[in-house]
């Protein structure tokens, strides 16, 4: 049955579309204070060393220099992504990657700051390091933090090179091996990716008269910024407000405490605002990409193409520092499929790089990759079409996920089906020209959220929420408001926010916005029409079931004329009762829901240079409810871009020596321009959610997993030989016509070893 929406299920322009196309939206890099100084960092020219000393002398002697710190100007305070406290905010004795701050500077202007910095004397002692995460895992190797046992969080499975090890088993998984007919086994690497957003980092760092520190900061997460200032500073967190500006792009990188604690502390030091903005090479060599990912799996299949045992081994690169945790190792392992027995294991592993940060759900493209490519393989090994062995061995509403969810109902199959279709598969091509196919599986992400809604005078609702307004984010909630308040769109105000003002919210990113958060919104338009039933009840001196809401204003149902408006009500309140009309909601965790998607790439091979060149994509993703399908389509096509620039260009490499960023800017780091890529065709399956706001899921994750493998199976399809690296560049796939494959090793048995297996 289809629900009529008056609001939903409707294009709208976003609600600050006149503030962006006009240049008057502010970002960090547009606050401009009295006095401010400008702050600059001194990266580390070593990837593992001990700092013997640090002369600041010369710089802070230069004319307009107003104070440099070092490690030893902040407390000696560990933090930490999570649990595990592994890092300073700026090294204190030792250095564990090239790029890392070691000093910052603030002078009257930027161009002083940089000579200072250029002044600062650093003599380092060098010890063993590690780059390759393979290699790091191997007994006798140089210790990226030989004192781990010691830091704050640190567990039992930690230890030597490894930050964190997770695991997942279900079933027999020897016997379902032994018992399969036949066993396929595959090793998938993927590469370093850089998150690519346009605006830089950047903030500004203000002291207030009675001491209370002020950042404006580009950011996702407001509150754990916060948390983590407020502790890398010894401060009470009361005495810390974050003002999130306009966000230039983020896409994960932003959600954490970055350089916000170097212009706060020479804030503090000076007593004058400092601002920070990052060069597109700082971007690059010092806040956190996605490192390089390896995967080993191996599947038991039965003659028919039943899929019946999986083992997985995912090494993930954290770098430095575990800045996001290697979870979608184990929790994406089996991709959308139900695999009764199977064995995860997801390491992360220290290395003297910069350290890992998020992007577009952390590694689940990786995974996306290494399955779907392996489960495309599976096919052709068997001799099964690739979308029958995918129908068959999809989830199916009631199976048990790999987290220990009971599947509700989806859209998996309607998307597969939709993709099928549209691309017309299968059917014959001509020669260099291939379709693969690619499944998608995520989940709609949950987390504190939290919601006030107030009515005003004239009728128009004000919306507050904590949470950060990423790629129109504050139009679907504003739009959520709307529908569960009868009101159209432009009568709701989507107030600003900052930590003081709104109420605590969790991060904006990991697919929580929508779902989590717009339930929260929901929530709190609800209780505001209580509250405006009940006093329209007194008022008119009728039970409040007989009341109706609906067009701004609630009224008597056997008697439409007899009513009140949100404006009078809202004027009434003021003296009732109850007191001003504040609908409010809060909640931290929300059920499992997942997200499919189904995609599928046409491309083109030249045999002669092994360029690849993306002649059509398709997707089709099951969003539940289309909160804004123009705001929805647009978050699907920006995924598939990016999946394209990961599958086909896009590039973070590193020096095998010394970890250092070899390509730190746009002209080196190839990301697709617009004359690159195909025409992007979306399909909006509808079967919505049994939680989330009227029936909504998440969008904006998967549509980036899946065109690496997409693209990978087409390869295969046109020209007939399987590439296991990322990215699918013209000389990779080349050598592999030429019959060059590159060798990826993986000792998947002394990984067993060490766990006693077999």
């Amino acid at each position: 049955m289809t629900t009529e929406f008056k609001v939903l299920e409707q294009n709208h322009p976003r609600v600050d579309a006149y503030e962006k196309v006009t240049g008057r939206a502010t970002y960090a890099s547009d606050v401009y204070l009295p006095g401010m100084l400008a702050c600059k960092l001194l990266p580390s020219a070593r990837n593992h060393a001990r700092i013997v000393s640090i002369d600041t002398t010369q710089a802070a002697a230069l004319p307009g220099v107003r104070a440099v710190i070092t490690g030893a100007d902040f407390p000696d305070v560990r933090f930490g992504s999570g649990a595990l406290r592994d890092r300073y905010v700026m090294p204190r004795e030792v250095v564990n990657f090239v790029g890392e701050p070691i000093a910052a500077v603030a002078a009257d202007d930027e161009a002083t700051a940089e000579e200072a910095v250029e002044l600062i004397k650093v003599e380092y002692e060098d010890i063993p390091s590690v780059v390759n995460p393979l290699a790091a895992m191997v007994d006798g190797a140089a210790s990226v933090h030989p004192d781990l046992e010691d830091y704050e969080g640190y567990g039992f499975t930690m230890g030597h090179n490894v930050s964190t090890l997770l695991d997942a088993d279900r079933g027999d998984v020897e016997q379902a091996f032994r018992d399969a007919d036949v066993v396929v086994e595959d090793v998938y690497r993927s590469q370093g990716i850089n998150q690519g957003f346009l605006e830089p980092m950047a903030c500004v760092a203000d002291v207030e008269p009675g001491g209370r520190l002020v950042i404006y900061a580009s950011t996702q997460g407001p509150y754990p910024v916060r948390a983590s200032l407020a502790a890398v500073l010894e401060m009470p967190v009361s005495r810390v407000r974050i003002v999130p500006m306009e966000l230039g792009g983020g896409f994960g990188a932003k959600l954490r405490l970055a350089f916000e604690a170097f212009p706060a502390l020479l804030a503090m030091r000076t007593g004058r605002p400092v601002k920070l903005v990052n060069t597109r090479e700082e971007v690059f060599t010092m806040n956190g990409p996605r490192l390089p990912v390896t995967n080993y799996i191996r599947s038991g299949v039965m003659k028919d193409g039943t899929i019946t045992a999986r083992e997985a081994y995912t090494i993930f690169d954290v770098g430095a520092y575990l800045g996001a945790g290697p979870n979608s190792g184990i929790g994406h392992g089996i991709g959308a499929y139900r695999i009764p027995n199977f064995r995860l294991r997801s390491y992360g592993v220290y290395t003297n790089k910069i350290y890992v940060g998020s992007y577009r759900a952390s590694g689940v493209a990786d995974m996306t990759f290494a399955v779907e490519s392996h489960m495309d393989h599976i096919a052709h090994e068997i001799g099964v079409d690739p979308y029958e062995l995918r129908l068959q061995n999809a989830l199916r509403e009631g199976d048990v996920s790999v987290s220990g969810a009971v599947v509700p109902g989806n859209g998996l199959i309607e998307t597969l089906e939709a993709v099928k279709e549209r691309i017309d598969w299968p059917r014959e091509l001509e020669d260099g020209h291939g379709i693969g196919l690619a499944l998608c599986e995520w989940r709609s992400g949950s987390g504190p959220s939290t919601a006030a809604i107030s009515v005003n005078d004239d009728g128009t609702v004000s919306l507050l929420t904590g949470s950060v307004d990423i790629s129109g984010s504050d139009t679907s909630l504003a739009a959520i408001a709307a529908e569960a308040l009868g009101i159209p769109m432009e009568k709701v105000i989507v107030a600003k926010r900052d930590t003081d003002l709104a109420p605590y919210t969790g991060q904006s990113g990991g697919s929580r916005i929508v779902y989590s958060q717009g339930t929260a919104v929901q929530r709190a338009a609800e209780d505001t029409v209580q509250k405006l039933m009940a006093l329209a009840a007194e008022r008119l001196g009728v039970p409040e079931d007989a009341l109706g809401c609906e067009d701004g204003r609630v009224y008597v149902m056997d008697n439409e004329p007899q009513g009140l408006t949100f404006a009078q009500l809202a004027a009434a309140s003021v003296t009732s009762r109850g007191g001003p009309i504040i609908g409010t909601a809060s909640l931290s965790s929300m059920p499992y829901t997942p997200v499919f998607a189904a995609q599928a790439a046409e491309v083109k091979v030249d045999r002669d240079t092994g360029q690849v060149k993306v002649l059509r994509y398709i997707q089709a993703q099951d969003v539940g409810v289309a909160i804004n399908p123009m705001a929805v389509e647009g978050q699907l096509d920006g995924g598939v871009v990016q999946g394209i620039g990961r599958a086909l260009t896009e590039d973070q490499q590193f020096d095998p020596d010394t970890g250092a960023v070899r390509n730190p800017s746009f002209a080196s780091y190839l990301m697709p321009l617009a004359i690159d890529l195909p025409e992007i065709e979306d399909v909006l399956i509808r079967v919505p959610a049994e939680d989330g706001p009227f029936g909504a899921r998440a969008v904006a994750e998967p549509p980036g997993f899946g065109p690496p493998a997409a693209i990978a199976n087409a390869v295969y399809d046109a020209v007939g030989v399987r590439v296991k690296q990322l990215p699918l560049s013209g000389e990779r796939v080349l050598a592999a016509l030429n019959g060059e494959y590159d060798d990826i090793p993986f000792d998947v048995a002394a990984l067993r070893r060490a766990e006693g297996i077999g």
